[in-house]
């Protein structure tokens, strides 16, 4: 039976389907070709390896069969010509681990030094795309392109929860048209936003911006 394993590493031990007499007994002179498919699909995911081998003795061994998306309760269906499938057990596939940083809730324009509203988050995913639940090390965020020459305030640095980060604080102190944001964690390939804006707020203080000359 299939066992619980990474998304897109083969499942290990090799998965094996035999074909077998009415009786019971391993149909020894069966060498057809034998198709593995995937049954319950809780995470979307699409079958990967070699799905298709020929019959050996009776048995097809499928050594390199995987599954890209995480997702809990997975089957697997087999099919040859002539004789009746069958359908395995469930089994999980789990997110492997991360290996890059996504910003999954973008910078949106905001106002000089107000936090950007919603949150700026950023996720760790796994080389299949999955979320890297295992991940909880620190996201750090920077500015990238930066066309009002500001500083970033609020908390730039946090602690990702099952591989997603959110920054809750995080502001911008001087208006600019086009400003990125840079996220960077260790041992993961790091990310840059999309663009984004820094408007003035309201009015709060008056400034001689000329001076009375003598």
């Amino acid at each position: 039976q299939p066992t619980t394993a990474t998304a897109g590493v083969a499942i290990a031990p090799a998965i094996q389907v035999t074909a077998r007499d009415a009786q019971g007994n391993t149909a020894t002179g069966f060498t057809g070709n034998v198709t593995l498919a995937i049954g319950a699909n809780p995470g979307t995911g699409t079958i990967g390896g070699t799905p298709t081998v020929a019959a050996v003795g009776g048995i097809a061994t499928f050594t390199s069969v995987n599954i890209n998306r995480n997702g809990n309760g997975y089957t697997l269906t087999a099919a040859a010509t002539g004789v009746t499938g069958a359908t395995s057990s469930a089994f999980n596939i789990l997110a492997g681990a991360a290996s890059v940083l996504v910003f999954t809730q973008q910078p949106t324009n905001a106002t000089a030094g107000v936090a950007i509203s919603p949150a700026v988050v950023v996720t760790a995913r796994d080389n299949q795309g999955n979320t890297a639940t295992s991940f909880t090390g620190n996201v750090t965020l920077a500015i990238g392109t930066n066309p009002g020459a500001g500083t970033l305030g609020g908390t730039p640095t946090v602690a990702a929860v099952a591989g997603v980060a959110t920054f809750a604080s995080v502001n911008i102190n001087r208006t600019g048209a086009g400003y990125t944001l840079t996220a960077a964690a260790t041992g993961v390939t790091g990310a840059t936003s999309t663009a984004f804006n820094i408007t003035p707020g309201a009015a709060s203080v008056l400034v001689f911006t000329q001076q009375p000359a003598n």
